[in-house]
C-alpha cells in the first residue's frame, strides 16, 4: 500500500476522532497510526481535549441562569431590607430623637399660682416633651435650698423651626406644665439631666447638674 503522508492523516484526524469518516478512511488512518508515532501523539492529544456536549452546555446555561435569578432575589431582598432600615431610622430620628430646647426668657416662664404651686409656661411653636424633677435639697453657696430642675425637648417633627405633622403650637399660645410638689421650692433651674445617671455609682450627680444649670426662677 502506498504510504500516506502525515499531513493528510492530520487533516482528517478531527473527523476520525468524531467518528464521522467513511470505513475506508478509518481503515487508512488506523493503519497509519499503527506505524506513525507522530500522528499517534496528535491523535491522543485530540482525544484528551474536553468537549462539552450540547445537552451539557444547555444544562450549564440553565444552572447559571438559575444561580443568577437566585442572586437577583437575594440582592432585591437585601435592598428592601436596607431601605426599610433607612426609612425606620429616618422616621425615628424625625419623630422620636429628642434634643433639648435652649432656654430663653421669651420661651419659658415660671409662675407661682395661688396655692404657691409653680407652673412652667412654654410659648414656643411646638415641643416634643417636658422633663421635671421633684423638689430636692441641695447646698447652694453654703445654704441648703429646695430646688427643681426642668427642661423642654423637641424633635424634627416638633420643633420651633419645623413642623412635619401639621399640629404645631403657634407662638404666643402658652403650654403649661405644673412642677410636681413645688409649693416649697426656693428655686427652679433649667438644664438637661438623666435621672438614671444619678443612682449610686452613676456617672452624674445633682451637684454637677446644678453647676451647668441656668437659674430661671427664685423665691
Amino acid at each position: 500500500m502506498k504510504e500516506i503522508k502525515c499531513t493528510i492523516i492530520q487533516d482528517v484526524l478531527p473527523l476520525y476522532v468524531d467518528e464521522v469518516v467513511s470505513p475506508d478512511t478509518k481503515e487508512m488512518v488506523d493503519e497509519h497510526l499503527l506505524h506513525c508515532e507522530k500522528c499517534q501523539k496528535e491523535y491522543d492529544a485530540m482525544k484528551q481535549e474536553l468537549y462539552i456536549p450540547a445537552e451539557n452546555k444547555a444544562f450549564q446555561f440553565k444552572e447559571i441562569s438559575k444561580k443568577w435569578r437566585k442572586k437577583k432575589v437575594i440582592i432585591s431582598i437585601t435592598s428592601v431590607f436596607i431601605t426599610a432600615l433607612i426609612l425606620l431610622g429616618t422616621y425615628l430620628s424625625v419623630f422620636y430623637f429628642e434634643t433639648v430646647i435652649p432656654y430663653s426668657e421669651d420661651l419659658i416662664k415660671i409662675e407661682s399660682q395661688n396655692d404657691h404651686q409653680l407652673v412652667s409656661r412654654y410659648y414656643g411653636k411646638s415641643r416634643a416633651g417636658v422633663h421635671g424633677t421633684f423638689p430636692m435639697g441641695l447646698e447652694i453657696d453654703g445654704e441648703k435650698k429646695i430646688v427643681s430642675f426642668i427642661y423642654y425637648t423637641k424633635t424634627m417633627a416638633d420643633s420651633p423651626s419645623r413642623n412635619l405633622i401639621g399640629d404645631e403650637k403657634r407662638l404666643g399660645q402658652e403650654d403649661t406644665f405644673v412642677l410636681p410638689e413645688s409649693g416649697n421650692n426656693d428655686a427652679v433651674y433649667y438644664v438637661e439631666f438623666d435621672s438614671e445617671e444619678m443612682i449610686p455609682g452613676g456617672k452624674d450627680s445633682w451637684d454637677s447638674v446644678l453647676e451647668r444649670a441656668v437659674l430661671i426662677w427664685e423665691k
